[in-house]
């Protein structure tokens, strides 16, 4: 068994690393093979933020000494092992969000915007209260897109981190929020509520509604959602937002194909050209395209991704594979047929022992 548990994970911007963070530090793997790359026991993490595959990382405590303080951020750098600049705020912060322009600090009642370059407070958003720290911005330092929740409950507030400005307001569910994902390039939004048993798509920034799928019948608490990354080609992100993954407290990951969602609304729509009219709530709620069942007992945290890499030999063909890390330190990886779906392979399975 672990003897410190995982307070913090979370994947980079592609899903290449995982960093974990414990009582007495942080450490951060590669996914591919599985090993470790960095490691730190300067006292307990909270949160931790990395940016792609590069040195700098963002560090929340979480320790009883005045250094390892919830409301404290430290950026780091790595490779030389040196603190970049700290910042202290008014409460704990709940939730770190970076690309290579912004950082995004999500407080209770607050959300900050920085310029990342240089730390400055660019913006302060207000919110409703927001105890889970939901927030996200997509990984696209061009378009620098950010949601968070809104006044009311089950709305998402869309904004443009960059020109620092609202876009528009989404109804995305009827209850309170407990999820919300960001595509790579910011196009797609994904969101569920404290229920647990739909996630919806909505289109980014117009708010339209593209896709609902359901998870399962029964209430569940859904701890992480993630869209495939793409990949880098030419420098623009191709497929990426081509599936999407929900973690939940069932102990099954979910896998929704959004192209063949978006493909059977179309033979739908030509369909319904013909014979009258287009009856599409029947796709409303399609279940999982692909699943993994964790060997893990129901009811523990985990976060879940997709990697996404070209196929050696075959720039066009693109290789998924499903990650899953659970808050006990049980690390999963599964190999994902995006063509047939179904039951996804477990590839491997290893307990994760932080080095520190």
């Amino acid at each position: 068994m672990i003897e410190q548990p995982l307070l913090a994970q979370r994947f980079n911007q592609d899903c290449s690393c995982v960093a974990v963070g414990t009582r007495r530090g942080y450490q951060v793997f590669t996914c591919e093979p599985f090993a470790s790359c960095h490691a730190s026991a300067d006292g307990g993490v909270g949160l931790v933020e990395m940016l792609f595959s590069s040195s700098l990382i963002a560090l929340v405590g979480a320790g009883a000494r005045p250094g390892d303080s919830p409301r404290r951020l430290r950026l780091w750098n790595t490779r030389a092992n040196s603190l970049i600049c700290e910042l202290n705020f008014s409460s704990a912060v709940l939730a770190l969000r970076m690309n290579r322009s912004r950082l995004v600090a999500a407080l209770e009642r607050l959300v900050h915007v920085f310029e990342l370059s240089s730390m400055k407070l660019l913006h302060t958003l207000e919110s409703a209260p927001n105890p889970r720290g939901l927030v996200d911005l997509c990984a696209d330092s061009s378009v620098c897109h950010c949601a968070l929740p809104a006044s009311a409950a089950g709305q998402v507030l869309l904004f443009d981190a960059l020109d620092l400005h609202a876009l528009s307001t989404v109804d995305a569910h009827k209850g309170a929020l407990a999820c919300i994902a960001l595509s790579t390039c910011g196009r797609l939004m994904a969101t569920a509520s404290e229920k647990g048993t739909v996630v919806r798509v909505h289109a980014f920034p117009q708010g339209q509604l593209l896709h609902t799928f359901r998870r399962g019948s029964l209430p569940a608490s859904i701890s992480s959602l993630a869209f495939s990354p793409g990949v880098m080609v030419a420098d623009r992100y191709q497929h990426a937002g081509s599936l999407l993954c929900a973690a939940s407290s069932t102990g099954t990951v979910h896998v929704w194909s959004l192209e063949a969602q978006r493909g059977a609304v179309q033979a739908v729509s030509a369909g319904g050209k013909q014979g009258g009219a287009v009856q599409l709530p029947i796709f409303s709620g399609e279940r999982d395209f692909a699943h993994a069942k964790l060997r893990t007992p129901p009811g523990a945290r985990a976060i879940a991704a997709i990697a996404d890499s070209q196929v050696e030999g075959h720039a066009e063909q693109i290789k998924h594979t499903l990650y899953v890390l659970t808050d006990n330190g049980m690390w999963y990886s599964y190999r994902l047929d995006a063509l047939s779906g179904g039951e996804c392979v477990l590839q491997d399975e290893r307990r994760v022992t932080p080095d520190m």
